[in-house]
């Protein structure tokens, strides 16, 4: 059996038969979240300079397990491809001006241990055992909304500081991305609508969410929406509409999971339960952290407990 860097080469080989003169297919590891490094393909065409990665750590999983051939994997990608394909580039000259990508950098959290080697190469903010980094949100028509991970070398060109950074996000990320607040009765009832669930099953859900009063809180994207927690006054205003503290547990890096406190007694067994849903739920690259946020009404901040 093949390894995955053999693997990808021959998929390579047999995608660029597929795809023919005029296009060039490349591969490259990809570093994501947490240290993950996946495996991509990527084609392009007629000097586009946005295009779609095609991660082929899944494809090579079905192949070892017998589920998929070589030629399978091939056409995933350049159906992928299709599927996904931009038919103009991105003017990326703004980019230079610091004045215009001002406007569009947000943040996003991530966690520090986690990621120490991509640290070491982008400007942050720590925060607990988190750190706050940055993105310039490209909008571009024929493909929406994507971003740009802001790197030191980007720090350098633009002549700023990680605090001019921090600020520029701190004004523009709830403006651009905003947020979103769902009990877990609501976030169920959508979720069991999709999946057409039981009637038996959906009362006992239901009746679960409603004995304990967890809601979701996300961005209006649902992607890295974990930086919600940073928004001013916002965890505040929530907190204040119980009149308690609250428990902040890491769902992932795209939502938490916000549960008004009464004591600090249920922390260790929410701490085994963030655990848990990490070790068997959450996808590696997704992960947060493994530690429990509360929110302190009185000194009005969030500590980890």
């Amino acid at each position: 059996m093949i390894d995955l860097t053999n693997f990808a080469e021959v998929v390579k080989y047999e995608v660029e038969k597929m795809v023919g003169a005029g296009f060039k297919v490349k591969l490259n590891d990809v570093r994501k979240n947490n240290g993950i490094v996946l495996k991509g393909v990527t084609i392009t065409e007629n000097g586009n300079n946005i295009f779609p990665t095609v991660y082929l750590n899944d494809y090579y999983k079905d192949y070892k397990d017998g589920r998929m051939t070589i030629a399978d994997a091939a056409n995933g990608v350049v159906g992928t491809y299709h599927n996904n394909q931009i038919s103009q580039s991105v003017d990326m000259r703004y980019f230079l001006n610091y004045e215009k990508v001002s406007k569009q950098i947000v943040y996003k959290l991530i966690n520090t241990e986690r990621n120490k080697e991509l640290l070491k190469d982008i400007p942050h903010v720590e925060f607990l055992d988190l750190s706050i980094v940055f993105q310039c949100m490209v909008s571009q028509a024929g493909f929406g909304m994507a971003s740009i991970l802001i790197h030191n070398a980007h720090q350098k060109l633009w002549e700023v500081s990680v605090e001019d950074l921090y600020q520029a996000a701190k004004e523009n990320t709830q403006i651009l991305l905003g947020h979103e607040i769902k009990s877990m009765s609501e976030v169920l009832c959508g979720i069991m609508e999709e999946e057409g669930t039981e009637e038996s099953d959906e009362d006992y859900m239901l009746e679960m969410s409603d004995s304990v009063p967890m809601y979701v809180l996300t961005n209006k994207q649902k992607v890295n929406g974990a930086a919600c927690m940073l928004y001013p006054d916002l965890i505040r205003q929530f907190s204040d509409r119980f009149g308690k503290n609250l428990f902040i547990i890491p769902s992932s890096v795209h939502e938490l999971l916000l549960l008004p406190a009464d004591h600090k007694d249920e922390a260790s067994e929410i701490r085994c339960m963030i655990r848990e849903i990490n070790d068997t739920q959450v996808r590696v690259e997704e992960i947060l952290s493994y530690s429990l946020y509360f929110y302190d009404r009185q000194k009005g901040e969030i500590i980890t407990l």
